[in-house]
């Protein structure tokens, strides 16, 4: 699809019909749908408030589409448009139209081979330093909200939590098992705590475990001193685990934000450079397997 017609998407002005639901989410239902007039297959993420407990996820759709038009990445999910409906002067219902991805996130699949995470992860550092030099901050990332099509298209995902610069922030969001100790402690979501995301995030696909991150209320291990213990090194965990890359993702990881990749531009150097000695190629990125595939359409 073009950026003019995707720009063009609205949703008042398309007509579709529901083909299934594709997931559930805090306080949100997805959809997938076809455009019966101009064809083609989408997602729609439908907010609606309950109970006031809903005010919370409303917000965080309307963020999504605030963050939408300034985002054009191959690695970024699409946010075409959004549809508000309001009742008694207040939000009701938020409806988001965004890309359809026919596949996976990360947190629902089989441990993926070496191999391939390196690439992934190249497209996800990539997609992080596209999100900084707009001006946004995902605030979130982690396994769940990273996605593998069946195409082997890696998508960066929800963004309902992400910051825009220049934006009031008031609360801690994120979630605890990779979340920077400033991200906890003093609210702060900026490009140093999505690096901090992103070392925890490929900690525990590389490793299979998370990042030692005591301090974090919630945290894996969190001894209740407000201190963060000692992360062990990935390759010590696995020793087959490439020395690069291991410092890669222990660079991420630093308690100090100064002391960690100055952006994410040089996460994705970093990456490349492991990929490169692994003697990898960008088309060597497969999609979800065929028995996940299988197991996808009987759920």
């Amino acid at each position: 699809m073009s950026q003019a017609s995707a720009s063009s998407l609205k949703l008042s002005e398309m007509q579709f019909r529901i083909v299934k639901p594709i997931g559930t989410g805090a306080g949100s239902r997805v959809f997938q749908i076809n455009d019966t007039k101009k064809g083609g297959y989408y997602a729609l993420k439908v907010v609606q408030r309950q109970s006031a407990d809903d005010e919370i996820y409303l917000a965080q759709a309307l963020q999504e589409a605030a963050v939408g038009p300034k985002l054009n990445h191959p690695n970024i999910m699409k946010i075409f448009d959004h549809r508000v409906k309001k009742a008694w002067f207040k939000v009701a219902k938020v409806e988001l139209l965004l890309e359809f991805i026919d596949g996976r996130a990360l947190d629902e699949l089989e441990m993926p081979e070496r191999p391939q995470l390196v690439l992934m992860f190249c497209h996800v550092a990539s997609a992080l330093g596209h999100m900084h030099r707009r001006g946004v901050y995902h605030g979130d990332l982690k396994p769940g909200n990273i996605m593998l099509s069946k195409a082997g298209d890696v998508k960066v995902i929800d963004f309902g939590t992400a910051w825009i610069k220049g934006q009031d922030k008031s609360r801690v969001q994120g979630t605890p098992q990779y979340m920077a100790p400033e991200q906890a402690k003093d609210k702060v979501v900026n490009d140093k705590t999505d690096i901090f995301n992103l070392g925890a995030t490929m900690y525990k696909m590389f490793t299979g475990h998370h990042a030692n991150i005591s301090g974090i209320p919630g945290g894996p291990e969190d001894n209740g001193l407000g201190h963060r213990g000692k992360v062990r090194a990935p390759i010590k965990l696995d020793p087959k685990i490439p020395a690069v890359l291991n410092d890669a993702i222990m660079a991420c990881l630093q308690t100090n934000p100064d002391a960690r990749p100055a952006g994410a531009y040089e996460v994705e150097a970093q990456l490349k450079a492991v990929a490169k000695q692994m003697g990898l190629k960008a088309d060597d990125l497969r999609g979800i397997e065929e028995e996940e595939d299988e197991a996808w359409d009987d759920e």
